[in-house]
């Protein structure tokens, strides 16, 4: 009898182990949102102006415990997503907004065949110049991996708390893109050069955000100004 209990105990433990497996970091690029065409070419001076500046509240994934997204992973997505989308600053120095995210919160569950991880994120963005706060908010998103998605129990995992994030990202995207800035500056930074001047110039004219005539004008006092 004994020996027929060692031998279910360790034909339990076997199942167990191929049905679980290692646990293994969120992956950036499963994080990472592509965005809706049309936000490409969107309006809003947003555009190439925001940088990610801090990225709080992840945990490093145990691999002998359960997958989890890392502070790096989570802010390697948000910066993916934003370039895609055409919202990041080609640098930080060149950036006009400041976004901090925290993952405030990853519920997941300890097992299951569904695994629906629910993600919270405070965001929070910032005018540079002016330390003026134009946006905030908690955005709370769930994602559901199916059992059909993957057989064992971390992977499984892993691919909810990707979704979760993955969606949370795009809420976020989206929240900016609605935006309305009150009193945007549009003046080119007195710091860059005359060229990103001029580029960043024509970009405000190409996107509707200052008249043919403003454009003519700064681009007459650009030129005519010290290099």
């Amino acid at each position: 009898m004994k020996t027929l209990n060692r031998s279910m105990a360790s034909a339990l433990c076997l199942c167990v182990a191929l049905l679980s497996g290692c646990a293994t970091p969120a992956r950036v690029d499963q994080m990472t949102v592509s965005g809706q065409p049309e936000q490409r070419i969107a309006a809003t001076p947003l555009r190439g102006n925001v940088a990610v500046r801090d990225v709080t509240g992840g945990r490093e994934t145990n691999p002998m415990w359960m997958s989890n997204v890392s502070s790096d992973e989570f802010s390697q997505a948000i910066e993916g997503s934003m370039r895609i989308v055409g919202l990041l600053a080609p640098n930080r120095q060149a950036a006009r907004y400041m976004l901090t995210a925290h993952l405030v919160s990853l519920d997941q569950p300890f097992i299951g065949l569904d695994m629906t991880v629910t993600a919270s994120v405070r965001y929070s963005v910032v005018e540079s110049a002016a330390g003026k706060e134009i946006f905030q908010k908690t955005i709370t998103a769930p994602y559901t991996a199916k059992f059909s998605d993957a057989f064992a129990g971390v992977e499984r995992l892993k691919l909810a708390n990707e979704g979760a994030i993955r969606t949370n990202i795009t809420q976020l995207i989206d929240d900016l893109f609605r935006l309305k800035i009150e009193g945007v500056a549009i003046a080119p930074n007195a710091s860059q050069s005359r060229e990103a001047k001029l580029t960043e110039l024509k970009r405000l004219k190409d996107s509707g955000l200052i008249s043919e005539d403003v454009y003519q004008e700064r681009q007459k006092a650009i030129l005519n100004s010290e290099p």
